[in-house]
């Protein structure tokens, strides 16, 4: 199990080192787990920004069109392993009841049998890899401790990626408090008002020219630095 691992941590070191981006990095992982558990097809499903789970990550187009109808009708064995938090195995689709919908899709798309993994980080759940097989009761217990390595892997680009993000957004509304403490002390020395006047001065440019407030701030100050070079 090690050894079938290696190139997966390869390429989790590669995202993190930046030569590979957040996609790729996913779209790898999910063909090596494939590959790892001898399945047919795999998936990755995590939630949008709005919420909703999508595929974001998959080794076969069909992947996120049996997954969509779990989706639509908001049930299925990939929400299930992201919600509750488990494996959830499917041994023969054409049998299963309890979710009609994926059951159709999976046979639509001569898919037997699937392995659902949750995706943890940390205590919270962020997603789910879900693997699609052609053969009936294909996945065993040693592929669900294959998958959930994989899975774990996943959870670590996934993990360092809304860090990043997170000190981006940082970074950014740092930036734009700079530039419009600037922007408000440009005002204050130009109308000798006050720092709560000068901030409502800015923010009725803003509503007036239905522009974003740190962009009014950025052409002011600029403008500013121009009158000051010339």
């Amino acid at each position: 199990m090690d050894e079938s691992a290696t190139p997966a941590v390869a390429v989790v070191h590669e995202f993190v080192g930046g030569a590979r981006a957040f996609g790729d990095a996913l779209t790898e992982l999910s063909e090596l787990a494939t590959e790892a558990m001898h399945a047919d097809m795999a998936g990755l499903t995590l939630l949008t920004e709005q919420g909703r789970a999508t595929t974001i990550a998959y080794t076969d187009q069909m992947v996120p069109e049996i997954d969509e109808a779990q989706y639509d009708s908001d049930r299925g064995p990939c929400l299930e392993a992201f919600r509750e938090g488990r494996s959830v195995h499917v041994v023969n689709t054409a049998a299963e009841a309890r979710w009609p919908e994926f059951a159709e899709a999976a046979a639509r798309h001569g898919i037997a049998t699937s392995l659902s993994l949750p995706v943890i980080v940390g205590e919270r759940v962020v997603g789910a890899l879900n693997f699609y097989a052609r053969l009936d009761d294909v996945f065993d217990d040693d592929d669900t401790a294959i998958g959930t390595l994989y899975a774990r892997h996943v959870a670590t680009v996934a993990a360092f990626y809304d860090r990043a993000e997170e000190a981006d957004h940082l970074q950014r509304a740092l930036e734009s408090r700079a530039e419009i403490d600037q922007a408000k002390g440009i005002v204050m020395a130009t109308t000798r008002c006050s720092a709560d006047e000068a901030f409502d001065l800015l923010r009725q440019q803003s509503q007036n020219e239905n522009r974003k407030l740190r962009e009014v701030a950025t052409d002011l100050v600029a403008q500013q630095q121009q009158r000051a070079r010339t």
